[in-house]
């Protein structure tokens, strides 16, 4: 080795400048905040109740379908295979809606605190719309029992509800009460919710302050 070499640095500036960016940068990179078991098993417990209720809805569809098609064509009505085929669409309407309300519910986007909240914002979402959804099939389907029971007047079809209407309007009431306090429970629940999760909001937001 020489007298040059011997003076010249270990390392040459531009190596010093590219580790000292690097070091920079790593300082600067946030750290990522694992995110609350709590908020976790929440999650988790609300996917595996989403799987259970979805296949209770395909197993209970299926046999009232079925058990309702094979009462309706045995009973012997001559309007049996229209009233077997309103009863096959409301069903495949409502699990239809089952369906495509549950996509992208199932797990969160990403391994982060902020997407398992997004996630429980989305799940809320759905709960709202199966609640007005499952309105709006009990309005359409009175609509379609009345205008049955209108067109069966002309000999058309036969009627749903034959003899008294009372009955067939007490029942009608007592199931518009039932789903009416349903609603209410269900829709205190999800305000119960949505009140659980901004408080998780605010303490992530305080977390990642820090």
């Amino acid at each position: 080795m020489n007298s040059e070499d011997a003076g010249k640095p270990v390392n040459p500036p531009c190596d010093v400048d590219e580790l000292q960016a690097l070091a920079e940068m790593w300082r600067q990179t946030p750290v990522a905040v694992p995110v609350p078991e709590v908020i976790r098993t929440k999650i988790r417990t609300q996917e595996r109740r989403m799987r259970l209720y979805a296949l209770l809805e395909w197993g209970l569809s299926i046999a009232l379908c079925s058990v309702g098609v094979y009462l309706i064509l045995s009973g012997g009505r001559s309007d049996a295979p229209w009233l077997g085929l309103l009863l096959v669409i409301l069903t495949g309407w409502a699990m239809a809606f089952s369906v495509s309300s549950r996509r992208g519910l199932w797990s969160p986007l990403e391994e982060s605190t902020r997407a398992y909240l997004d996630l429980a914002l989305l799940r809320l979402v759905h709960k709202r719309r199966m609640l007005r959804f499952a309105w709006i099939l009990f309005i359409a389907e009175l609509g379609i029992f009345a205008l049955w029971q209108w067109l069966s007047r002309f000999g058309w079809l036969e009627p749903i509800f034959a003899g008294d209407a009372t009955f067939a309007l007490s029942w009608i009431s007592a199931f518009a009460l039932g789903m009416g306090i349903w609603s209410a429970w269900y829709w205190r629940g999800i305000k119960n919710s949505e009140q659980q999760i901004a408080k998780w909001q605010r303490e992530n937001i305080q977390v990642s302050a820090k």
